[in-house]
């Protein structure tokens, strides 16, 4: 099968690679779609993921071959990338090292994601995609789910005004959890216009353009003076976690969903005296995914903007969408067709 195998700092190969065969207990996925996330341009942008490594976790597919004893799922479902609950004798997460590290956890292992044509999937992993969801909406479930633990951990309660800061995946992805959860309003602020106006589409109550205004200054005016009570940091950029502990009130919450891979500038004497809150928020549990899943069966999440025409590239376009998303103006999500 092809995959895009890393190579080294900034350079995919795209090559052929054994296809896997699932053990007595794991299914064989033909990978339909394929997202780059953040953290895979993140990964391959400053080198942390080990030569002859296949990135790729927004994946969704089809069954196209069961292991001896699997039960739960059979040939021809459509699945998702994860969010199943493992068992009493899975291994433990890594997630759960009390030193973890979101920077160089590609450094571990030699892995394969799902920048391939296929992939194996302990049969537990993956949960299937509702009839009615297509596979458009279905790829954006694994960056959803993390959008939908963003919100749980956060202080968010019905009826109160939010900031985004970022209108990426992710941050589209935030405002509509917190417009399905009941947010009196969702205020966005994103400097790129394809960004920015898919934050529009989406359900935006104002989108700001930081590059021409002061957007800490224009939230505590929308907000007579007070600030919100909450912030999400989905960009991660060098002044956007300033900006939120700043635009919050007393006693306010900034939610990191975001990863910094270069300092980032703090001022605490600016919001120290109010006793503000930063918490951060990494990855998903399953009531994440099922949560995802539920919204998007019911029509609470949206492609619209999102996934386009425009998003699909094929195994020759890797590199040149590396490239281009680190530094995205335009692309909202790349999608690979292996």
């Amino acid at each position: 099968m092809k995959a895009a195998v890393m190579r080294g700092t900034q350079q995919l190969v795209i090559e052929d690679v054994p296809t896997p065969e699932p053990g007595p207990n794991q299914v064989l996925v033909k990978i339909k779609y394929s997202g780059i996330c953040g953290s895979d341009v993140h990964r391959f942008q400053y080198g942390m993921m080990n030569s002859g490594s296949v990135m790729g976790h927004e994946y969704i597919g089809e069954v196209v071959q069961t292991g001896a004893s699997v039960t739960l799922l059979k040939e021809g479902d459509r699945v998702v990338s994860g969010g199943g609950t493992p068992p009493p004798d899975a291994p433990v997460s890594r997630l759960r090292n009390d030193r973890y590290s979101a920077r160089t956890v590609g450094l571990g292992a030699i892995t394969v994601g799902g920048f391939a044509e296929y992939i194996t999937m302990d049969e537990w992993r993956p949960l299937p995609i509702p009839d009615s969801v297509s596979y458009e909406l279905a790829v954006l479930a694994e960056p959803a789910s993390i959008a939908v633990h963003a919100v749980r951990r956060s202080s968010f309660r019905i009826g109160d005004t939010t900031v985004v800061m970022g209108a990426g995946p992710i941050g589209l992805l935030v405002m509509q959890v917190l417009n399905a959860g009941g947010a009196e309003s969702v205020i966005v602020s994103e400097p790129a216009p394809g960004r920015a106006a898919a934050a529009k589409v989406l359900g935006a109550s104002l989108v700001m353009d930081p590059r021409e205004e002061d957007v800490v200054a224009r939230v505590l005016e929308l907000s007579g003076g007070l600030g919100v009570p909450l912030a999400f940091d989905a960009a991660a950029a060098k002044p956007t976690l300033q900006q939120g502990l700043e635009m919050v009130r007393r006693g306010g919450q900034v939610l990191v969903v975001s990863m910094a891979w270069e300092q980032v500038d703090l001022l605490t004497v600016e919001w120290i005296g109010r006793e503000v809150e930063m918490k951060a928020s990494y990855g998903s549990e399953p009531i994440d995914w099922l949560t995802t899943l539920n919204l998007m069966e019911r029509g609470q999440l949206s492609e619209k903007s999102m996934v386009t025409s425009e998003s699909f590239i094929g195994f020759d376009d890797m590199q040149s969408s590396m490239e281009r998303l680190m530094k995205p103006e335009e692309s909202v999500q790349i999608v690979l067709v292996p």
